[in-house]
């Protein structure tokens, strides 16, 4: 059986999109699965490296630009159109599956012309344009929260998760006795808001300084100057531009201080690890806010607005944790609960039941 899945942009669309590929394939020697996105965004790099083909079609976003910019996407969308139609034709897929995102908009719609059956993965709580627009074309919408039916309002929406890469979920050696882990991250290029609140709060730590130990990913723009801050400072730790060993961090911590994005917190939710979330505010929607508020609700971790955001409010979110172990082994399971076991397996049989 072959595969179609369009996904592109983010590391929010593409790499639950691999994780999808890697266990369709290893079903079966006689599963393909070919990729659909762009020449720009991650999956150019990430696809081919995870040893699949990609198919590249000219997509644009739509939203928050002016007239002639939508005018230009417009038509656009119907060159990105017949370029998947002539990939549908040639290559034959038996099913397509859109992870959402502008790169998907032109594979559905030609998937959908063709005749060729059509599925939906939607990784945050309020789906993102594309999927609302792509939504009636779908046999089922997987989604990750189950909260997204309100949006969707659909009998075809099945709640499956969030997939996780394997190399996410591979387990490590933890810290020692009495050791207090902070990992820190704001997404593969950083964010500098996080990485300023958190260097403020190394000051207040000084009281912890020995048990505490923080893991930084910067991003590449402010890894000099924050390491700078980190080595003059009595506090231990590990700062990195980027890791791609995210299971070892996620593994030797007790607090996580991120962004908001599904992938995030469905891995907060593997690992079980409370959560300071600054959601980013200008994700389309607020989505980020959204997916924020599915773990506070099910106690698993505080939102703190980016704009509020400061090195004295982190301490005393963390220091509380540190002084109530019970308070944090509890959120520990909180989060836990919001994480679905085996996405990946639940969204292909999904689509081999839809088509069968």
């Amino acid at each position: 059986m072959k595969l179609f899945i369009a996904a592109g942009g983010t590391g929010g669309h593409v790499f639950p999109g691999i994780s999808v590929a890697d266990r369709f394939t290893a079903m079966s020697p006689d599963n393909e699965v070919v990729f659909i996105g762009t020449k720009t965004g991650l999956e150019s790099r990430a696809v081919p490296q995870a040893g699949y083909r990609l198919l590249c079609v000219d997509a644009r976003q739509f939203s928050g630009r002016n007239l002639a910019y939508k005018l230009v996407t417009v038509a656009s969308l119907v060159k990105g159109i017949h370029t998947c139609l002539s990939y549908i034709k040639k290559e034959d897929p038996q099913a397509i599956l859109g992870m959402g995102g502008f790169a998907s908009v032109p594979m559905v719609i030609a998937g959908f012309i063709h005749g060729t059956p059509i599925f939906l993965h939607e990784q945050n709580v309020q789906p993102g344009l594309a999927n609302r627009i792509l939504a009636k074309y779908a046999r089922t919408i997987f989604i990750s929260f189950e909260d997204t039916r309100h949006y969707l309002g659909s009998s075809r929406v099945m709640l499956t998760g969030n997939p996780i890469r394997e190399s996410v979920k591979k387990r490590d050696v933890g810290l020692g006795e009495g050791d207090f882990g902070i990992f820190v991250f704001g997404g593969s290029r950083g964010a500098r808001s996080i990485n300023q609140s958190v260097v403020d709060m190394l000051n207040y730590l000084n009281e912890y300084r020995d048990r505490v130990i923080v893991f930084h990913q910067t991003g590449t723009e402010d890894y000099e100057g924050v390491k700078d801050i980190y080595d003059s400072s009595q506090i231990r730790h590990e700062v990195f531009a980027f890791t791609d060993n995210m299971a070892h961090y996620y593994k030797n911590s007790h607090v996580v201080i991120a962004r908001a994005g599904a992938s995030t917190i469905f891995e907060l939710a593997y690992f079980k690890r409370p959560a300071i979330l600054i959601p980013y505010p200008y994700s389309a929607g607020q989505h980020q806010w959204k997916n924020a508020l599915q773990v506070e609700r099910a106690g698993g971790g505080y939102i703190i607005e980016n704009s509020e955001a400061s090195g004295e409010r982190l301490f005393y979110v963390i220091k509380r944790l540190i002084d109530e172990p019970e308070l944090l082994k509890k959120m520990g399971e909180n989060i836990g609960r919001l994480y679905i076991e085996d996405a990946e397996g639940l969204i292909i049989k999904g689509i081999i039941d839809g088509i069968s």
